[in-house]
């Protein structure tokens, strides 16, 4: 079983490979960015769950558009990673980024009228 260094490694590495090939590849509408906040590889690195965070657009939509965009993304990784296996990758919205930034705007407001 990899060791969970190698697995750190890969998901760093298929977080900077993907935010390439998102940012070059893909066509999102206008006025929309979308980013990869983190990487999950699965310990027998099989599987990749890639979550983002979408600004200006609807988040469904941005699903979509990845869902279309599947097998030429997971092509691009197949012919950019020397390592194997390579694992399947699946985009989800990522809901601990909505959580945490609620919870700072949370405390920004708290902390804005405790100085008033």
């Amino acid at each position: 079983m990899p060791s969970e260094r190698k697995v750190e490694k890969l998901n760093d590495l298929l977080q900077e490979e993907l935010s390439q090939i998102l940012e070059r590849e893909v066509e999102f509408p206008e006025n929309t960015f979308v980013t990869i906040t983190r990487v999950a590889v699965s310990p027998d690195r099989q599987y990749a769950t890639i979550f983002i965070s979408v600004y200006g657009g609807a988040e469904q939509s941005i699903l979509e558009i990845l869902a279309k965009n599947i097998y030429n993304i997971q092509q691009r990784i197949n012919r950019t990673l020397r390592q194997r296996p390579i694992p399947k990758i699946n985009f989800e919205i990522d809901r601990e980024e909505i959580r945490r930034e609620i919870v700072e705007k949370s405390l920004a407001e708290l902390k804005r009228k405790k100085e008033l």
